[in-house]
């Protein structure tokens, strides 16, 4: 007669190297961070899974936090861009195409801020990632910001708009952190 499977010794060290490996996927440290990040977030769930997925070295630090924010901004706007493009060929109403249209001019100023944050980003440049994400910001909000329609018809890219308004903050709140230290590393 055989073991049950969840008594199995195989299936337990399993279980035991899985939960470990998940409690050190990242350190302490790390997750400080993150915190200290997400809470200025609209969402801290959102921000904290985007970090988590993308983290590949347990001492991740506010760098590479940061390069998860501009990538990850990167490929929310990309794809909402695609999701708009079509979404404004398949409008009928109006009112949805002027509005979508806006957003996709939008959405490509932002590609063009946030490529340019991600090229400055590796010669350390913070100031000029912050300021791109901070215009980044700007451009979405006048011009992927709120919707109604007299017809009811319901925004689709609300959902895509929302998350690339929380990348952005993600970028911002990283940038600064990283001016504010290397700030203070200056007056040392």
């Amino acid at each position: 007669m055989g073991r049950a499977p969840h008594k199995h010794p195989i299936f337990l060290l399993f279980v035991v190297v899985s939960s470990i490996a998940c409690t050190l996927a990242y350190g302490p440290r790390t997750q400080e961070q993150i915190d200290t990040i997400c809470r200025q977030m609209e969402d801290y769930g959102f921000c904290n899974k985007c970090f988590s997925e993308h983290i590949f070295t347990p001492d991740a630090d506010m760098t590479a936090l940061a390069q998860i924010a501009i990538e990850q901004s990167l490929a929310n706007a990309s794809n909402t861009l695609i999701l708009a493009k079509k979404a404004w060929r398949d409008a009928t109403d109006q009112e949805l195409v002027g509005y979508l249209k806006t957003c996709i001019d939008g959405y490509l100023q932002t590609l063009d801020l946030i490529e340019n944050a991600d090229r400055v980003f590796g010669s350390k440049n913070y100031r000029t990632v912050l300021i791109n994400f901070l215009n980044s910001a700007k451009v979405q909000a006048t011009q992927c910001g709120q919707y109604s329609n007299k017809h009811g018809i319901q925004n689709p890219l609300y959902e895509y708009n929302r998350e690339e308004r929380i990348l952005i903050t993600m970028g911002v709140a990283t940038a600064d952190s990283l001016l504010r230290g290397r700030r203070a590393r200056h007056l040392l």
